[in-house]
């Protein structure tokens, strides 16, 4: 049951960080965009850390327990703490250090890549396994 959530929170994690590069595209594309465009960006946005958060939170104590590591968990481990740092990041950006605006964009599509990694590396070899079956 737990495996099933975590898969589906995976998944919904990767399309929110699709839709949210998107509408940041919309905006940025037709110089500002609808207002709801923008206010959805910035909502998804904060689900968005919210989720990744907390998954971060429940996965990283998980790491500790393995000893010889597959690669495949060493290679999604060390995405996860790597987005999570720009995650971070941004979020400076966006809430104290303005002189920076101009690279929010960029650092949000490494951001969205990062997360379609973790997510195939993990949630994508699972369902590639059950829908084999």
């Amino acid at each position: 049951m737990l495996k099933s959530l975590i898969l589906a929170g995976a998944i919904i994690l990767a399309v929110l960080g699709i839709v949210n590069t998107l509408l940041i595209v919309e905006i940025l594309g037709r110089r500002g965009g609808p207002e709801i465009f923008k206010s959805a960006h910035r909502w998804l946005g904060r689900l968005f850390m919210i989720m990744f958060s907390a998954f971060f939170i429940y996965m990283v104590p998980r790491i500790a327990f393995f000893e010889n590591t597959p690669v495949n968990f060493l290679i999604h481990g060390f995405l996860g703490m790597a987005v999570f740092v720009v995650l971070i990041i941004k979020l400076c950006v966006v809430r104290r250090y303005k002189g920076y605006m101009t690279t929010l964009p960029l650092i949000g599509l490494y951001i969205m890549l990062g997360t379609i990694l973790i997510v195939m590396s993990s949630a994508g070899l699972e369902l590639f396994k059950h829908l084999s079956h």
